[in-house]
C-alpha cells in the first residue's frame, strides 16, 4: 500500500512538472528587450518603489491634488523619470517594460479591469547613468495605445 502511494505521488508530481513546463512563459528575443528590477540594458534600470517610504512620499507630492485613475509621469532630470499608476476604481496589473533601441521608445505594458480599489498607487523609477537612451515613453493598456493623464517636470 505504501509503495503504491509513493508511485502514485511520484507520477502525480511528474504530471504537475510536465504541465508547468508546457504552460511556461514564452519569451520573444527580438529587437526589444525586457527591463526588470534586476536587469539593466543600455544603462537603464526600472525599479518599483515603496510608496510608503519617506523619500518616495516626496516624489508622490509632485503629483499634487486629487488624482484620477491613470498613469502619470514626472521627469526629475535627464537621468530619472518616475511613473505613477494611480488606481481609485480600476485594477492595474501585469506591468512590463520593453526598450526599442532602434526607435528609442520605452514601452510600458499593463492591463486594467474595473474593480473597487481604494487609492492604490504604484510608483516606478526609470533611471539611467547618462541621458535616457529613449526619446519617448509609450503606454499600452490591454493591447491598445494609452496616454498619460499628467506629465510633470522639474
Amino acid at each position: 500500500m505504501v509503495k503504491n502511494r509513493r508511485i502514485f505521488c511520484a507520477l502525480l508530481g511528474l504530471l504537475f512538472t510536465q504541465t508547468a513546463c508546457s504552460n511556461g512563459v514564452r519569451v520573444d528575443y527580438e529587437e526589444e528587450f525586457v527591463i526588470s528590477e534586476t536587469a539593466q540594458l543600455e544603462n537603464v534600470r526600472v525599479l518599483e518603489l515603496d510608496t510608503n517610504d519617506e523619500d518616495n512620499q516626496k516624489v508622490l507630492n509632485v503629483f499634487r491634488g486629487d488624482l484620477k485613475d491613470g498613469v502619470y509621469a514626472y521627469d526629475e532630470n535627464k537621468h530619472k523619470t518616475y511613473i505613477l499608476i494611480n488606481a481609485n476604481t480600476r485594477n492595474y496589473a501585469d506591468y512590463s517594460f520593453k526598450l526599442d533601441k532602434e526607435n528609442k521608445i520605452l514601452t510600458l505594458f499593463y492591463t486594467t479591469t474595473e474593480g473597487s480599489v481604494t487609492n492604490k498607487k504604484t510608483l516606478f523609477l526609470i533611471e539611467s547613468k547618462n541621458k535616457h537612451p529613449f526619446e519617448e515613453i509609450k503606454l499600452i493598456n490591454n493591447g491598445n495605445d494609452d496616454g498619460f493623464i499628467g506629465v510633470y517636470t522639474n
